[in-house]
């Protein structure tokens, strides 16, 4: 066989790999997509799966199943009414249907979030919605029970609270995935819809929920809506929204496996007070199978729920959201108690959450007053944590010679943020930067790295024996510094670069920069220091464009040297050899010259 045809059939073969076209198409856009579907029946199908897989648009998929058009409807919002929405040009017929089941079939995700149309300001640029008519039509006309049978994922996140119900006409027995927007709404009731969510989609596992306001507004709701799900394994509920009555009635489930809290970040409504006083009562064999929970307490509260006897003690990850500053005592207790019950514990975080309510000490609290070392030793002997996170509002009490210990403790770190982001003070001693040498030393698979150190005096590290070589991270890809004191880029550019492998990354800045402006105005922070804080993020940012430079050059210049060693290495084991050698010849010829009697 000629080679030119053997690669045209083998090059043929490849095109008709599902599995291979699957991973080729995941990565294609849809208008590419849609070119893909037009190459052949077999391509059409892959491409078509691919495309319809996940909708975030609506309109465009029920614009497939007729033609539509936009029509007035006044819809009341908080900003305002938008101009229209829109409807089908005409009445839907089974012919329609016959068509749109092609496409259907293939949608396994649903995604509707139109909450950003009550902050919009500019209504020319507000895409319009779907009239309420559309949705009755669909229920009316559709000739099979559901209108995408194979849908797994619904998420509805509507911009009013009279479009919530509107998601009904999409669930059904087969979905698992569902994330709601809750509005309080008369009529409907709240309870009536969620009545109907349950009975429409009894069998779902995972719930993500959103609320309008705080959960004390939404509990008696979100109770009814618990009990009519008993299959949940997965609930994701906003910060500061999982009160001790909701997570009773979770400890009932008996499928239950993570509780999740959603990220501050996304700023959803959230009253402190829903869980100022966390005491739940937990039932007789509670969360048989639970292995991460995510909760919002204060610290002595945390401590007490851990140390219940019905707590369950086979956690893997506890995630802990203080609501308040602790005491470095209460801290110990909550960390005891967590060596004592969660002994298969892997990740664990607690979180104090700095926002505009954060009630911040001003001035700061002395040193002594502050977590140290004697605070997080009762953790040293939980062996099973690979990843801890701790945040706190102030620096920590914690000197250089204490991150040794913390490093030799803990060899099977793989993820450490030690706050990172403090609320900044004016001439508070730091960490020097030779605090990151014992974690490269004792901590092989650190992959993440977060602590605060004043980079403002760089660390002399004179040479060392070979026997002795400075230890260098093996495999981290970020270091976390926060807004740390650093006065010059590149000396701490230079001094990085020894430690850390090509590819790390330097994280720096702050985690919620809006929020953490008005605390610190609540904490009275001069504005002398926000202006180094400006100061800070440059020079950091400095240091994250020329460390990837510095760290390739500095390789390539020990390989450089390492090949040099090596150059002499064999060139030394060369000259021995020739002395040997030579040494031989020169007995050689004595004994040549004592067997003959000559002499030269």
């Amino acid at each position: 066989m000629h080679p030119a045809s053997m690669d045209l059939g083998f090059a043929h073969s490849l095109a008709h790999i599902d599995e291979l076209l699957a991973m080729i198409f995941a990565y294609l856009d849809d208008r590419a997509l849609a070119r893909a579907a037009c190459v052949s029946k077999h391509w059409s199908e892959i491409a078509l799966d691919c495309l319809w897989f996940e909708v975030h648009d609506l309109k465009r998929v029920l614009s497939v199943l007729a033609p539509l058009t936009l029509k007035p409807e006044r819809v009341s919002i908080s900003t305002g009414r938008l101009p229209g929405a829109y409807a089908f040009k005409r009445s839907l017929s089974p012919g329609d249907w016959e068509r749109f089941q092609r496409y259907s079939s293939r949608v396994r995700r649903l995604r509707h979030d139109h909450r950003h149309l009550r902050s919009a300001v500019d209504r020319s640029k507000r895409p319009t919605l779907l009239h309420s008519k559309v949705f009755e039509e669909l229920a009316a006309t559709c000739p099979t029970p559901d209108i995408f049978p194979n849908l797994q994922s619904l998420v509805w996140f509507p911009c009013a609270p009279e479009r919530q119900e509107l998601c009904l006409v999409f669930m059904h027995r087969r979905v698992r995935h569902l994330g709601l927007h809750l509005y309080r709404s008369e009529p409907p009731s709240l309870t009536d819809y969620i009545t109907q969510v349950c009975s429409r989609s009894p069998s779902l596992t995972n719930l993500d929920l959103c609320l309008e306001e705080h959960m004390g507004n939404f509990e008696d709701y979100v109770l009814v809506l618990l009990r009519g799900l008993p299959h949940l394994q997965r609930v994701s509920v906003p910060i500061y929204a999982l009160t001790p009555r909701l997570l009773t009635e979770l400890s009932r489930l008996k499928h239950i496996a993570i509780i999740n809290l959603t990220h501050p970040a996304r700023a959803e409504p959230g009253n402190r007070a829903d869980v100022a006083h966390f005491s739940p009562t937990l039932a007789n064999n509670a969360f048989p199978a639970l292995r991460s929970l995510s909760f919002s307490a204060q610290v002595e509260h945390a401590a007490q729920l851990l140390r219940d006897s019905l707590f369950p003690a086979q956690l893997t990850e506890l995630h802990l959201k203080a609501i308040m500053i602790a005491t470095p005592d209460a801290l110990q207790d909550l960390f005891s108690a967590i060596r004592d019950r969660c002994t298969s514990l892997v990740q664990l975080s607690v979180d104090y959450i700095i926002a505009p309510d954060s009630q911040l000490t001003s001035p700061p609290p002395p040193l002594h007053e502050r977590p140290t070392i004697a605070t997080f030793r009762p953790l040293f002997s939980a062996r099973h944590i690979r990843a801890f996170e701790f945040r706190w509002d102030y620096a920590l009490a914690i000197s250089d010679d204490d991150m040794e210990e913390f490093a030799s403790s803990w060899p099977s770190l793989e993820s450490l943020h030690l706050n990172p982001e403090p609320v900044p003070e004016p001439n508070v001693p730091g960490l020097n930067l030779r605090v990151l040498l014992p974690f490269a030393r004792y901590c092989p698979n650190l992959r993440h790295l977060g602590l605060h150190v004043d980079a403002r005096t760089i660390p002399d590290l004179a040479p060392t024996p070979r026997s002795q070589r400075m230890p260098r991270f093996r495999r981290l890809e970020t270091l976390a510094v926060g807004l740390s004191a650093i006065a010059k880029s590149e000396p701490v550019t230079l001094f990085l670069s020894q430690i850390l492998p090509l590819g790390c990354s330097i994280g720096f800045g702050l985690r919620w920069p809006d929020a953490f402006d008005i605390a610190m105005e609540h904490a009275l922070v001069p504005v002398s220091v926000r202006a180094e804080m400006s100061t800070n993020h440059v020079r950091w940012n400095e240091v994250s464009r020329m460390l990837p430079i510095a760290t390739k050059a500095r390789m390539e210049e020990k390989a450089r040297i390492e090949a040099l060693e090596r150059q002499m290495m064999e060139l030394e084991l060369s000259r021995r050899e020739d002395k040997k050698r030579l040494s031989w010849l020169e007995q050689e010829v004595q004994d040549l010259r004592g067997r003959t009697g000559r002499t030269p």
